[in-house]
């Protein structure tokens, strides 16, 4: 699994053209002219979103027996936005491997659409396992948020320890995350350190 830009994915995927473009492509692979002609785009334009899209990796193209440029998806890449009262958090990823399906031994459509059908009862599971983790976390950070106010002399070290409950960070990259100075991050984490609310390991704070 390849860990991807979420920043560049969200901003790449926020032109409703590029979408677009990934939406035809997820039918069948087309060609330049074709997809223009589809979009109703100025050829420049595709141009442009077609390159950005495959400096992104997100598609590829190749060519026919008759030289024609064809453009496909490259492979799966999933984006995953997390937003709640306590947490806010975006991934994006890469998958590399492959069903291990042989794509040349024919198969009866009918057969496909249940294989298909399968697969989307087992989406649908771990959907539902996901909705009661994501619920629990919540219900944790909430706890946890109502902790943070009892050490918490401001809002500065309130969100310094709700960003510490991710895991154990250096004062440098709490400031960028928190878009804070560094030397206000510091100021806040050493008097917290002088109460007990955080330790300091080898340059690493945690709770």
């Amino acid at each position: 699994m390849m860990i991807l830009d979420p920043v560049e994915l969200l901003d790449i995927l926020g032109n409703e053209n590029r979408r677009r473009i990934l939406q035809l492509l997820s039918f069948r692979p087309f060609y330049f002219n074709e997809m223009a002609k589809r979009l109703d785009v100025g050829p420049k334009a595709v141009i442009d979103h077609l390159e950005m899209l495959e400096r992104a990796g997100l598609i590829e193209c190749y060519h026919d027996q008759s030289r024609r440029k064809y453009f496909r998806i490259a492979r799966k890449t999933v984006v995953e936005i997390a937003v709640s009262p306590h947490s806010y958090g975006v991934r994006a990823y890469r998958s590399e491997s492959t069903s291990g399906m042989d794509s040349s031994e024919p198969k009866d459509l009918r057969v496909l659409q249940e294989e298909l059908g399968r697969i989307e009862d087992q989406r649908c599971n771990l959907r539902k396992q996901l909705e009661e983790i994501e619920a629990r976390d919540m219900e944790i950070k909430r706890h946890a948020a109502a902790e943070i106010q009892i050490y918490a002399h401001d809002n500065l070290e309130a969100e310094i320890l709700v960003a510490l409950l991710s895991g154990g960070s250096s004062t440098e990259y709490l400031a960028e995350r928190l878009e804070v100075p560094a030397v206000l991050v510091e100021e806040s984490l050493k008097g917290m350190l002088s109460r007990g609310a955080v330790k300091l390991t080898g340059g690493v704070w945690s709770i």
